[in-house]
């Protein structure tokens, strides 16, 4: 192969790694504003609630939810600057 179609295929294989990170990083996006919605309703359901177990149980779940959301947005930071 002469070197102008080798270098033509390795564009189409640099622009196809990007096209995969910019649709993962638009479902990350669709992702973590779906986990902040949930976080907000936790934070929502945790005050309203006056029975000490139940808190307990709503605030361990909004503790998950918020560091998995923080990993989520390292990520995609992450997905961002490559």
């Amino acid at each position: 192969m002469k070197l102008g179609k080798l270098l033509d295929k390795l564009g189409e294989l640099l622009s196809a790694d990007r096209r995969r990170q910019r649709e993962k990083r638009d479902k990350l996006k669709t992702l973590l504003k779906q986990m902040k919605q949930q976080q907000q309703e936790l934070q929502e359901s945790l005050d309203q609630e006056e029975d000490p177990e139940k808190r307990a149980g709503i605030a361990l779940k909004l503790q998950i939810l918020i560091e998995q959301r923080k990993k989520g947005i390292r990520l995609r930071q992450e997905i961002k600057k490559d």
